[in-house]
């Protein structure tokens, strides 16, 4: 039976934060950026409890910057100058949220300037769609990225979008993001060529050389951590010719990085493989293993049990 009493307060609840940051968003197009920010710390801090949980700092996180969104309608200037001060000011800022607090105190630190961050990225990408011109101003932003998870919510929530529905048009800064002496830079064309590979088959072979020459800097941890998650998207959502023939191509690669790359994305438990595709795909790594070209053994037979064990299930 539906509970109406809960349902009800879940509604005001929502009703109150988009009033309140409805007016937060007066506030900065008149210019007051310190006191909006100090309010949405207190959002923060304080979220609201429904029955015996408190609303989750997301979901906090999320309503606080789709409401400032719609308060931005018509695009005032100082909306967008509020995000990115924003993302620039977060790290300066303690924010004690409730579920951080058996975290620990750094990790509870940064739980706090994510989640700022999070509504300055979300706020900025609202922007970019309407005004991409502005796409420059918060590539420069990744550049304070705190880590990898920092850099991923902007590139997601303020970039991916533009850069997938401009992609032929955007190719060649895409490419020449992946050069970059910045190296956070290098993970937006990273972010693109998941969505682009999870969404457009069609696109899928520019896409894959976008990682392709990502490849040549997978000695960088985030490049790495960024390379994995494009194929576990392409695993699970993508053409899986497309990958296989990518993942064909990397046979020769010069970086060790790469081979452990393969390895480290085939074992994951969550890809599903048509059977085609997974035959082909153990011949490959057969090949692979028999080739000697620097795979390790085990970690290829830890490959091909997974994909035994997937084709049984």
């Amino acid at each position: 039976m539906r509970n109406t009493g809960n349902d009800s307060q879940a509604e005001q609840i929502a009703r109150e934060i988009f009033d309140r940051n409805i007016n937060n968003s007066m506030k900065v197009t008149g210019g007051a950026f310190e006191e909006v920010l100090a309010d949405i710390i207190t959002q923060l801090e304080n979220p609201p409890r429904l029955e015996d949980r408190y609303m989750t700092a997301w979901l906090m996180a999320r309503r606080i910057a789709e409401a400032m969104s719609e308060g931005f309608a018509g695009l005032p200037p100082n909306g967008f100058d509020f995000s990115c001060w924003l993302w620039e000011s977060a790290p300066l800022h303690v924010v004690n949220i409730p579920q951080a607090n058996t975290i620990g105190t750094n990790h509870g630190y940064r739980y706090g300037v994510i989640h700022l961050r999070k509504i300055a990225a979300m706020i900025a990408g609202m922007y970019v769609q309407q005004q991409p011109l502005k796409a420059p101003v918060v590539v420069e932003l990744i550049d304070m990225s705190a880590d990898w998870v920092d850099a991923r919510n902007l590139i997601n929530y303020a970039l991916v979008d533009h850069y997938s529905e401009h992609f032929e048009l955007e190719y060649r800064e895409l490419l020449r993001l992946i050069d970059t002496p910045r190296p956070w830079r290098r993970m937006i064309p990273i972010g693109v060529a998941a969505r682009v590979l999870g969404t457009q088959d069609e696109l899928s072979v520019p896409a894959y050389d976008l990682v392709r020459e990502a490849c040549t800097h997978v000695d960088e941890q985030a490049v790495y951590d960024g390379l994995r998650y494009v194929l576990r998207v392409a695993g699970m959502y993508g053409d899986q010719r497309a990958l296989l023939d990518f993942l064909s191509s990397l046979r020769e690669a010069p970086q060790a990085g790469v081979r452990e790359l393969v390895c480290d994305f085939i074992r994951n438990p969550k890809l599903r493989w048509e059977k085609l595709s997974s035959d082909q795909v153990a011949d490959m790594l057969r090949q692979w293993k028999n080739d000697g070209n620097g795979f390790r053994k085990e970690c290829i037979d830890d490959a091909l049990e997974r994909l035994s064990l997937a084709r049984a299930s």
